[in-house]
């Protein structure tokens, strides 16, 4: 039996293919065998994953699909008997993506729809929050269960975190996620024009992730928002490289900011965690979850008044020491939170 999971892309770096790759690793530590498909593979990330055309999907094989977005791969897996599992990772609502890119929007839309066909045809299904496993319950799966997200952090060492705040002599922001309308951007390109209105210029705000081509309406807005507000000394968007770049920047960064919208979990908040970022972040979405009783958040972007709040972390030790207490507390329950049990069970059904 092969355990062969699936998704509409794959890109080194994002929150389901790292999900793709640690289920598959915890699996073959459990002796099964597998390999990740999707339709849209980089070539760089070809090592990792391969396209769907290249399947080969034998009659006691499992499927694991990791739902987000309408694409091909859906159908695919239709025309095979196989026993099918459904993880759900969220649809982000289309409206976000109207203005900017209307292809992507309908896929969106259809992948919302896309949910019914999955619940009338797979037997299984997992969210990886509560606030994902609420909208499946609603749509009709009523055997639906939560499947936390595993994330590895083996990857980075700890040397880091000892001294973090005693080398940096201003803020330094971080906020890493696709580039995109729902992650709200530009909402912090405000937050760092209030900051420089009320602290001056002595602070950085970096914006780091990848972005879709078809979306580079948004990211001119972004660049242009930069500009006219004069702060292209202050504020860079980064895009996303590799692993190695991303654990350069959380080291030198100082605390993790969030205006996102809508998130179905929010990995980097659990990341920002572990790099012992102090996490302020809009109450939206599965963010309140993810970050449990840990962090800051707040549900009105009134931008003077988060500084002031903000400003706190920066000026009280021991405020800031408590923060970060309670986000190891939380890192730490939810990391024990994750096994790779309940899709065993279910394979073995």
């Amino acid at each position: 039996m092969n355990i062969h999971q699936f998704s509409a892309g794959f890109q080194l770096g994002d929150a389901i293919s790292q999900e793709m790759l640690e289920i598959k690793r915890l699996l073959a530590k459990e002796g099964y065998q597998g390999n990740i498909y999707a339709e849209n593979v980089l070539s760089s990330d070809r090592k990792f994953a391969e396209k769907i055309a290249k399947v080969k999907i034998h009659a006691n094989d499992v499927i694991v699909y990791h739902h987000s977005i309408h694409s091909k791969v859906l159908d695919f897996l239709l025309q095979y008997p196989n026993k099918k599992i459904l993880i759900y990772h969220n649809v982000t609502p289309e409206n976000f993506f109207e203005p900017y890119d209307l292809r992507f929007s309908y896929l969106l839309r259809k992948g919302r729809e896309d949910l019914e066909i999955i619940r009338e045809n797979f037997q299984h299904s997992f969210a990886v929050s509560n606030f994902n496993l609420s909208e499946l319950i609603h749509l009709g799966f009523n055997h639906a269960k939560h499947f936390p997200l595993h994330l590895n952090f083996q990857k980075w060492d700890h040397n880091h975190i000892e001294s973090k705040f005693k080398t940096f002599q201003f803020p330094s922001f971080l906020f890493v996620g696709r580039i995109a309308p729902n992650k709200c951007q530009d909402d912090l390109i405000r937050f760092a024009r209030a900051w420089k209105s009320n602290f001056g210029n002595q602070f950085s705000l970096r914006m780091l992730g990848f972005c879709n081509p078809d979306q580079q309406s948004y990211l001119d807005e972004l660049n242009f928002m930069i500009s006219q507000l004069d702060l292209q000394n202050e504020v860079k968007i980064i895009s996303y490289v590799d692993e190695n770049m991303v654990k350069q920047i959380y080291q030198e960064s100082n605390l993790f900011l969030s205006m996102s919208e809508h998130e179905g979990f929010c990995v980097p908040l659990l990341e920002a965690m572990h790099f012992q970022m102090p996490v302020v972040a809009y109450a939206a979405g599965a963010v309140p979850e993810t970050l449990g009783n840990s962090g800051i958040l707040f549900e009105n972007k009134n931008f003077d008044q988060l500084t002031k709040d903000i400003s706190k972390i920066f000026t009280n030790i021991e405020y800031r020491n408590s923060l970060i207490y309670h986000q190891n507390v939380r890192l730490d329950a939810y990391l024990k939170s994750t096994s790779i049990l309940p899709l065993l069970e279910v394979i073995k059904s």
